[in-house]
């Protein structure tokens, strides 16, 4: 099958392993050499979707919302490249029936044939993610202890990162052994922009990734990174720093305040010059559901 999940940390506390037909660790994959200049995606964030189905928080269901997502994304006309969940893929703790759960879920874009890639966010659980699989293979991690992901599209390279630390503990990680990784691999790809994904926002405070300031570095030093794109606040919002754009994606899952954040997904349209992002809201009658956002590379 053609979906590949990208649970983005294992550390010495997880133990598992990748399916080999249904999950696929690689560190670099040309997802669309035979599709010249096309690069549609999805991107989706804090999805939250529990094991049951009639599960409420916050007085929303993210199960029955993942589903009308879905659904919309289906009846696209063009077909997108693949999706990309910037984390917390399961509920609160990342129970075995999640993700037996989203097993189900997901089967529809496996038959469209539009790859899914995950990573993991500080709500999800490796272990229980491998057991709703019952087929994975052991595949060995590029960075010990981790997994991470390139994917080179036609005019991108995005890099998955690994900023899951512990199931339940909100702050994230990456760690030296992640971070040299990283500025290897981004060292040796100066060829087309770079954007990097993952789960958490690098503001300042105790809920954040904790390394920030070293992955900063980093992508200070590397001309070819033009863009963040992370989950965690369920706030729609963007910034820049060092004319690097910082995109947080919209929660699927549920928002904090009732009315005051779009819940939804993003259609994005790559380029060689920026990124374009449309926001389809869960509620149609808000006044934002369609709004474009332009990014442009500023670097």
């Amino acid at each position: 099958m053609p979906t590949t999940f990208m649970p983005i940390k294992r550390r010495q506390f997880l133990a598992g392993t990748f399916a080999a037909g249904l999950f696929t660790v690689f560190s670099a994959q040309n997802v669309f050499a035979g599709i010249p200049k096309k690069d549609h995606w999805i991107f989706l964030s804090d999805t939250h979707v529990p094991g049951d189905p009639k599960k409420i928080l916050y007085e929303y269901n993210p199960h029955n919302h993942f589903c009308q997502v879905r659904d919309e994304i289906l009846q696209l006309t063009d077909k997108p490249q693949g999706i990309i969940v910037t984390g917390d893929f399961a509920f609160l703790q990342g129970q075995p029936e999640d993700y037996k759960n989203l097993k189900t879920l997901v089967t529809p874009y496996l038959d469209a044939e539009i790859p899914v890639h995950v990573s993991l966010g500080n709500h999800d659980h490796l272990n229980n993610l491998y057991g709703a699989f019952p087929d994975f293979q052991k595949e060995k991690p590029l960075v010990a202890d981790e997994n991470v992901a390139i994917l080179e599209t036609p005019n991108c390279n995005l890099f998955l990162l690994d900023s899951l630390y512990q199931t339940n503990v909100t702050p994230g990680f990456l760690g030296i052994t992640q971070l040299r990784w990283l500025k290897k691999e981004l060292t040796t790809r100066q060829n087309k922009p770079a954007i990097l994904f993952a789960h958490h926002n690098l503001d300042n405070g105790p809920d954040t990734l904790m390394d920030r300031e070293e992955l900063w570095v980093i992508i200070k030093s590397q001309k070819q990174v033009k863009a963040y794109i992370y989950g965690h606040t369920h706030v729609y919002r963007q910034s820049i720093r060092d004319d690097v754009h910082l995109i947080n994606l919209p929660a699927l899952g549920w928002e904090f305040q009732k009315g005051k954040q779009p819940l939804g997904w993003t259609d994005a349209v790559l380029s060689g010059n920026g990124i374009e992002l449309t926001l389809h809201t869960i509620d149609k009658t808000r006044s934002d559901n369609g709004h474009v956002r332009q990014f442009t590379w500023l670097r």
